[in-house]
């Protein structure tokens, strides 16, 4: 059966859309406790990343390990998210990304009210100690000037498969940074070379 180039892309993008899962780890947290909030530690598929929690309820502690799908947020899926039944929910997760994305240029020192902030955004009942309100309301005001110049696309989400678990024993849901890997742009060379196979694949085809 012949594909058009158009159905074989389409079924490429689904392919890319749904990757596989990946496993996690938690390590630690920062000296200090839960308590003190971003980073905490955890390795993804065995490399050591900086984490972010946005999930009040839930609990787990170093050692724990767990499978998540990772959404990049910059896609605006969020149907593998945990809390994406919440009015207004894909908004919500942009101020938290905000926020995680505002900590490469705050001093540490706020780290632990920004954390607080994003676990407000997705819970009411977490305490709104001292500078939290303030990022709370930084994040609702980037919301509303529909966050100029942010690039959510550097924002992975890791949420257990289980996205709505009611053991608020089990693993929380994670934010992260991600770093873009450079693009490398391949020489004119190569370019020539790639280009003179596709033009004698192309013509092989034709004369089959």
């Amino acid at each position: 059966m012949r594909r058009s180039p158009f159905v074989l892309a389409l079924l490429l993008a689904a392919a890319s859309a749904y990757a596989s899962p990946v496993n996690m780890t938690f390590i630690n947290f920062q000296s200090g406790g839960w308590q003190v909030g971003y980073p905490y530690y955890a390795t993804v598929n065995g490399t050591p990343t900086d984490v972010m929690c946005d999930d009040w309820a839930h609990g787990g502690g170093p050692g724990d390990f767990w499978q998540a799908n990772l959404t990049n947020l910059g896609t605006g899926n969020i149907s593998l998210l945990r809390f994406n039944q919440l009015n207004n929910a894909l908004t919500l997760y942009k101020e938290a990304g905000w926020l995680l994305l505002e900590t490469q240029v705050t001093p540490q020192r706020q780290w632990m009210e920004m954390n607080f902030a994003v676990w407000h955004i997705f819970d009411s009942s977490t305490p709104l100690n001292g500078s939290v309100q303030y990022w709370l309301i930084a994040a609702q005001l980037e919301a509303q000037n529909g966050f100029p110049g942010v690039d959510f696309s550097t924002v992975g989400i890791y949420t257990p498969l289980n996205q709505y678990d009611p053991n608020l024993a089990d693993p929380q849901e994670f934010m992260t940074i991600v770093r873009k890997q450079r693009t490398v742009v391949p020489e004119p060379g190569t370019l020539l070379l790639i280009g003179s196979g596709l033009v004698g694949l192309i013509a092989r085809k034709r004369l089959s």
